[in-house]
């Protein structure tokens, strides 16, 4: 007699992952919105969302210093706030003009350094039983699973950004880097990682004379960037560099020093800034 097949749950990646944690919160402990965040800059980047009342999607931003995590963040504890009306430690109003929330939930995500990720928050237009503030000690847990696997498929993510640079088939015959389909499936899959983790990368385009040495290119762009980042040759020593991590500003000043060095070795180049991309 054979035993009984057992079947579980299948999901394809971190996201599908989150997305059913959220269901089972729902499901568990009620409130109408349930969300999980990255605290990019002065913004909460709302990554996994669940909704079904004010109307938030994935990739929203809201605004930190406005919102009732901060007072979370500065209490330096998680909250369970049953009626927020009644609570001394939150006098906020509503979380933006658009928001109106009677209950809160709130817990840190850290990284893998223990720095502050984001947030697993939860919201509700009506005040809940004070019997909800007994869930501490599971959300407690909850978040901490949260943050292991968002910590664990963000390093997975940029293992992958290497290994892509690096082993990708479609190579430039002159430097060895990775050519226009390389460089195309490369910002393909950063973008992806912005959106899935709320990180941030920059992208650099770089044109140098057409009669000069590829290869002289490609090597002094390798010993001015980091591991993370990435470079392509897409032809007539056009090259395209992308900035892991890195944000606006910063990726200003690596123009700068990328062209004031290669200047300096009588390399002459032109370098265009593109958009930002973030999550």
């Amino acid at each position: 007699m054979s035993a009984d097949v057992i079947t579980l749950p299948a999901y394809t990646n971190c996201q599908s992952l989150l997305d059913a944690h959220l269901a089972e919160l729902q499901k568990r402990f009620g409130m109408t919105t349930w969300m999980i965040t990255r605290l990019s800059g002065e913004d909460l980047v709302l990554l996994r969302v669940r909704d079904g009342h004010y109307g938030l999607q994935r990739g929203d931003r809201l605004r930190h210093r406005n919102s009732y995590c901060v007072r979370m963040v500065e209490l330096g504890k998680p909250c369970i706030v049953s009626d927020v009306s009644a609570h001394p430690d939150f006098p906020l109003g509503p979380v933006d003009e658009s928001l109106d929330v009677a209950a809160y939930i709130g817990f840190p995500l850290v990284d893998s350094e223990n720095r502050l990720f984001g947030t697993l928050c939860a919201f509700d237009p009506q005040a809940q039983p004070a019997s909800l503030e007994a869930a501490l000690p599971a959300l407690t847990h909850d978040a901490a699973l949260i943050s292991f696997l968002l910590n664990n498929a963000v390093r997975v993510a940029r293992e992958k950004r290497l290994t892509t640079f690096v082993e990708h088939p479609d190579r430039c015959d002159d430097t060895g880097l990775p050519g226009k389909e390389g460089w195309k499936d490369i910002c393909r899959q950063e973008a992806s990682n912005c959106r899935d983790f709320g990180l941030e990368a920059s992208v650099l385009y770089l044109q140098a004379p057409e009669d000069g040495s590829s290869l002289t290119l490609a090597d002094s762009l390798a010993a001015l960037l980091r591991e993370q980042d990435s470079i392509a040759h897409l032809g007539n020593n056009r090259f395209g560099i992308l900035l892991a991590d890195t944000n606006e500003e910063k990726s200003s000043r690596v123009a700068d020093r990328i062209r004031d060095a290669l200047n300096a070795k009588q390399l002459l180049v032109r370098i265009d800034r593109e958009k930002l991309i973030s999550g």
